[in-house]
């Protein structure tokens, strides 16, 4: 059995092929913050819709409690 805690030594094989993977991954990065930085300039982001209006007439009193008047004058109207 190979239990051995200790860490490999380092060589310098080990450090250059720990410098060129560093090195492909920071390419890789550049790349994609090239092609973010291109896809932004070509799609901008849309406008958001304009707010709506809030409505101008409320079906309830600012209480809470629904108003009777209007909820008599709606029932009337749907009635044929």
């Amino acid at each position: 059995m190979d239990d051995d805690p200790t860490p490999p030594r380092v060589t310098p094989q080990y450090l250059q092929q720990l410098a060129e993977d560093l090195d492909r991954r920071i390419e890789r990065l550049e790349e994609l913050a090239d092609a973010s930085r291109l896809r932004r300039a070509l799609y901008p982001a849309p406008e958001p819709p304009p707010a709506r209006r809030p409505r101008r007439f409320s079906r309830q009193y600012p209480g809470g409690r629904p108003n009777p008047w209007l909820t008599m004058r709606l029932r009337r109207r749907r009635r044929p």
